[in-house]
């Protein structure tokens, strides 16, 4: 047996190193030293999870804001109340943020200010410097302007514009200099508080820039109009790093360069109210992140087309925005380990069916609806016997059938275009179109009342007629589903919703089978495909006149994501400083899992309430009512008895009317029904009649579901979120109204999203990976064992300042840029280094290189010894055979040598002979007479063609002597001719000289009333003059014959001369009338007449 001693503490080096350190600390501290080491336990144990400082009053609940909140603002750190109320908004809701809590060290948002000694100390510095400062106008707003004087907690403030005003100075925050105006990033902002951060906004949205960081958080301003920072070049500009602003493309490439370089999935989240942009947000994304894709045009050209369908499937018009989305949708935008695009998959959340049968006023159905109306072509309208939108009863309940600035038959074009893209076959196409008039044929069906029970049958007409042939049943079959179930007749208001069940149940079930469709035609290379990007576009928070249960899954979706984000930017981050044991000042923020767990919580949940009421057949509304009161009366506010109840959402209180949320929550068609479908529809959308067999959900358990799944894909993604910020209510470009975008931005947590971003510690890593890395920069005689101790010696070595850094108990906490100035000594005493390692490894492999060869070098000089001395002893063993063999050889080749000489001289003999007997036999050949006959009739034609050739020649040189007379007299004509332009043109000059000096001696002896005729003739002078002018240049530009040019020459002049002549006659008689006129005195005419001699 061994004995046990008693227990006792046993210490690591490690914990004896760090209380060393501590004592150390205690004894000297430089002031370059890093903070102290947070406090560990004594025991090897698991480190428990560190309590709260005692500065956030022990409470561990980061959220619960809208009780007290307490912040310190930018004039000193002072604990404050906030007691500002929220303005109205275009929401009609009461605000549950109307108090936020301020960061530490200067960053106050919108709080007011303590009014003690410190306070007054900075107001003299304000005064001294003529600083501006932000002030609270007596309507709300907050207005610039410089302090002149303050006195017993009373400020005397002049605004920008002149007015002075007397404000306590409780209503008064510091403002950022004007260098600080229109930053790209509010971090950057020195005081960071509401008025500061709506005026940056406003500063840039008034100049067209929409697009503003917010820490880690983009910030999106809708425009409402077309801006010019979107396309292909501008992509390219962001890709290449040329452009560098804030914009929906800088994060999706950040998206992309993150997840190639960590290999690890992304996912971008777009949030914001109805009407905020977020739609046209998510197509930029998209945009991006396909042309970065790389050669996949077609993968590419497929994803952008099938966008164009979802919106008119799924967008509608709404009293907030003309092109709301109606559905949830999450796209997963697939690459390989290259960055290459390989496909795309989609994800969509719940469809709002209730918007086919019913419409509030000035809202339209879906956007497919009228664009086919509009745009179908005449075959097409032939087929589904298609009227205006205006004679559905479907789509003219609202009163609204179009929008402004809205083309629906464009669209139509570019839907039968996408639909085409996404190669959809046309039989599939004719029936989506079919099933889609069914639905509008289905709403004009009208009952009558066949007894005094109110029981009814289908009135046949046009409508159902219509319908029945589109669906592709019989007549009689359509309307023993509408009038009947379970052989009994319904009544009116039965069979009304069970026609606009059937309708809605068809366009869901259309919407679902379109959705699968193009994922099929976008899914790639499964095996290619390794890393995604998530896009989520997803409902905006509504709060509307009347809400009802739609409404109440797109909030309670709205906030599921706000959780989403708070986990991410806020709770998961300060939990690990709290763990670690940094010394860390908590951001305060809005947390909403109360309203989560109200929606949420098993068994006493409103969903799960919801569920077990609907579930009950005899229920009723008021028992659903009477269990709300019973579970939630705590945290649910019920207002009156017929249901209306009040929930808190983080963006504002909602109040919804329970009326009818059981009827769409159980949303279950009559086996009747099912069965006529299934008739009907054969092949085509069977999948969707099945899952209805399957299982039997409700519509608030499959939301939630689907809800659930979506949130954790995108766990599995690191997230970067984009924030869309609607400017005003009324939609329209260049209004900004404060009052609007504070709300959101509130609502939205931005404020606080800046705040932990100015404080935060993005770089981390652990001890060991720390002292790894950096370890190298550290001398040999000053490293440690343990990978702590290193840490810290080296950043005390390079003095790094103890606030741009915290230890915790596992990892190194940095604030932005400081590693990077480590990782630049790091690559430069690496490639010291890799310098000298190159040398020394050069110098010994040049050592071990000149070895070997000579190793080599002596082994080959002993083998060629050994080898030539074995060929010296074989050479005197063979030297007689050696020589016989020579001398034979010599003998074979004198011969051969003469028998080819002799052979040579006997072929060269003979060839003589030949050549000799040749020449003899050539002339002997006797000349014949036809040979001579033939060579004579040559040459006499040949004479014959040379005298022709002569004959062309002088003709050729006549004409061109002729030419020459006619260019030479076509010189003198045109010479003539410019000449008479000149006298044309001097003429007009003394008749406008005359003109003047006439007027100026008869300025007062017009009495006629009459024009001048000086004036009458010397227009008539210019108007001929450009007359001949351009016949001139017309003779002179026509494509003629020189003669021909010659003519038409001819009669212009005559022209000229009839003219000239008449002008001259009609020159006479005015002179003479003028003449008569002075009564004889000498004019004008008598000194033009001896300068002017008519031609």
């Amino acid at each position: 047996m061994i004995s046990v001693s008693s227990p006792s503490v046993v210490r690591s080096s490690l914990e004896e190193m760090l209380e060393s350190l501590q004592r150390r600390d205690e004894i000297k501290k430089p002031s370059d030293m890093p903070p102290a080491l947070p406090a560990r336990p004594s025991s090897k144990a698991r480190l428990p999870k560190r309590p709260l400082p005692a500065v956030f009053g022990g409470s561990s609940d980061v959220g619960n804001i809208g009780r007290e909140d307490v912040g310190n603002c930018s004039f000193g750190r002072r604990k404050v109340l906030e007691s500002e109320e929220c303005v109205e908004s275009p929401y009609t809701m009461a605000a549950v943020h109307e108090r936020r809590l301020a960061e530490n060290g200067g960053a106050g948002l919108a709080t007011t200010l303590s009014s003690d000694s410190g306070w007054d100390n900075s107001i003299d510095y304000y005064i001294k410097k003529q600083l501006r400062v932000w002030c609270r106008h007596q309507n709300g707003q907050w207005e610039l302007g410089k302090i002149q004087s303050a006195v017993r907690g009373k400020a005397s403030v002049t605004l920008l514009d002149g007015t002075a005003m007397a404000v306590s100075t409780g209503e008064l925050l510091p403002a950022n200099s004007e260098i600080l105006d229109g930053v790209d990033n509010l971090v950057e902002l020195g005081y960071l508080n509401e008025p500061s951060v709506l005026c940056n906004l406003q500063y840039r949205y008034h100049r067209d820039v929409i697009y503003t960081m917010a820490g880690p958080v983009l910030l999106a301003i809708n425009p409402f109009k077309d801006a010019l920072i979107f396309g292909s070049n501008v992509i390219m500009a962001y890709r290449e790093k040329i452009l560098d602003s804030p914009h929906v493309y800088t994060l999706a490439d950040t998206a992309y360069s993150d997840m190639m370089r960590d290999g690890l999935n992304r996912s971008i989240i777009i949030s914001g109210e109805s009407g905020a942009g977020k739609s046209v947000t998510a197509k930029l994304a998209i945009e991006y992140l396909v042309e970065v894709g790389g050669d996949n045009s077609e993968i590419a050209s497929r994803i952008r087309e099938s966008g164009f369908i979802l919106e008119a499937f799924g967008n509608a018009k709404t009293s907030r925005n003309k092109n709301s989305s109606r559905f949830g949708k999450l796209i997963d935008i697939n690459y390989d380990a290259k960055g290459i695009l390989r496909g795309a998959c989609i994800h969509t959340l719940l469809l709002e069916k209730s918007r086919i049968s019913q419409l509030s006023r000035s809202e339209r159905s879906y956007h497919v609806f009228y664009q086919m109306c509009a745009g179908a072509p005449s075959d097409m309208r032939d087929k589904l016997n298609l009227r205006m939108a205006s004679e559905y009863k479907f789509l003219n309940q609202s009163g609204c059938l179009k929008v402004h600035d809205v083309d629906d038959a464009h669209n139509f074009e570019k839907l039968m275009e996408a639909m085409d893209a996404l190669r959809i076959p046309h039989e599939d196409q004719e029936r989506v179109f079919k099933l889609l008039a069914a639905i509008l044929w289905l709403g004009n069906i009208s009952f009558e009342v066949t007894d005094h029970e109110n029981h009814v049958t289908v009135v046949i007409d046009e409508a159902s007629r219509s319908a029945a042939r589109l669906l592709g049943c019989k007549m009689n079959d359509l309307t023993v589903a509408l009038t009947t179930h379970k052989n009994e007749t319904l009544m009116l208001q039965q069979a009304i919703d069970t026609r606009d069940s059937l309708a809605k149940f068809v366009y869901t079930s259309l919407f679902s089978w379109l959705v699968e469709t193009i994922n099929r035609s976008l899914e790639g290379d499964k095996k290619l495909t390794g890393r995604f990007i998530s896009i989520l576009d997803t409902y905006g928070f509504e709060s509307l006149q009347k809400n009802s249960f739609e409404q109440l899954l797109i909030n309670y979706a709205d906030e599921r994501l706000y959780q989403h984000f708070i986990r991410h930017l806020f709770k998961l981050e300060q939990e690990e400083y709290e763990l670690e044991g940094i010394d860390w000042k908590k951001v305060e923020f809005v947390d909403n899992q109360c309203c989560l767990d109200l929606f949420e919580k098993k068994h006493v949940g409103l969903l799960s309430t919801l569920d077990e009421v609907s579930n009950d057949s005899e229920a009723t509304n008021l028992t659903f009512v009477n269990k709300l009161k019973q579970r939630l009366s705590s945290t649910l506010q019920l207002i009156d008895e017929k249901g209306a109840f009040r929930v808190h959402h983080y963006a504002g209180e909602v109040q919804y009317e329970s009326t009818g949320f059981l009827e769409k929550n159980t949303d279950t068609l009559q086996s009747d029904t099912t069965l006529f479908l299934s008739s009907c529809c054969k092949n085509f959308l069977i999948d969707e009649l099945t899952s209805l067999d399957l299982g039997k959900q409700t519509v608030g358990t499959k939301f939630k579901g689907q809800l659930f799944k979506l949130i954790q894909r995108l766990e599995n993604s690191k997230p970067h979120f984009i924030q869309c910020i609607r400017p005003n209510a009324k939609q329209l470009p260049g209004m900004y109204e404060k009052d609007t975008v504070l709300q959101q931005l509130r609502c939205n947590g931005v404020l606080e999203a800046v705040k932990m971003s100015k404080s935060r510690y993005p770089t981390r890593m652990t001890h060991q990976e720390f002292a790894n890395k950096f370890g190298c920069l550290l001398a040999d005689n000053t490293r440690c064992q343990d990978s702590l101790s290193t840490s810290i010696a080296i950043l005390q070595q390079y003095r790094v300042l103890p606030e741009m850094y915290q230890l915790g108990f596992t990892k190194i906490y940095f604030r932005a840029d400081q590693v990077s100035a480590l990782e630049k000594l790091r690559q430069q005493v690496m490639q010291g280094m890799y310098k000298v390692e190159n040398r020394f490894l050069g110098g010994r492999v040049v050592r071990d290189f000149r070895e070997l060869m000579s190793g080599i070098v002596t082994l080959q000089s002993f083998i060629r010894g050994e080898n030539s001395r074995k060929c010296n002893v074989s050479s005197h063993q063979l030297a007689p055979k050696s020589l016989d063999k020579l001398t034979a050889v010599v003998h074979i080749q004198s011969v051969i040598r003469g028998w080819l000489a002799r052979r040579y001289f006997s072929h060269l003999c003979r060839w003589k002979k030949s050549a000799q007997k040749g020449i003899m036999s050539q002339e002997n050949i006797p000349i014949l007479p036809s040979n001579v006959e033939e060579l004579q009739k040559l040459v006499m034609k040949a004479e014959v063609s040379l005298s022709q050739k002569e004959n062309e020649n002088s003709v050729l040189r006549e004409q061109v002597r002729q030419f020459e007379a006619w260019w030479s007299e076509h010189e003198i004509k045109m010479k003539t001719m410019e000449e008479t332009w000149q006298r044309q043109t001097s003429l007009q000059k003394s008749l406008s000289t005359a003109k003047k000096s006439l007027g100026a001696g008869e300025s007062g002896n017009d009495t006629s009333g009459t024009q001048n005729p000086i004036d009458n003739l010397a227009n008539e002078l210019e108007q001929n003059r450009q007359n001949f002018d351009e016949d001139a240049k017309a003779v002179i530009e026509r494509k003629m014959s020189y003669p021909t040019q010659i003519e038409e020459f001819k009669k212009v002049k005559e022209r000229f001369e009839t003219w000239k002549k008449e002008y001259k006659n009609r020159l006479r008689e005015t002179k003479a009338k003028l003449v008569n006129s002075e009564g004889g005195k000498q004019s004008w005419w008598g000194k033009l007449s001896k300068r002017y001699t008519p031609v």
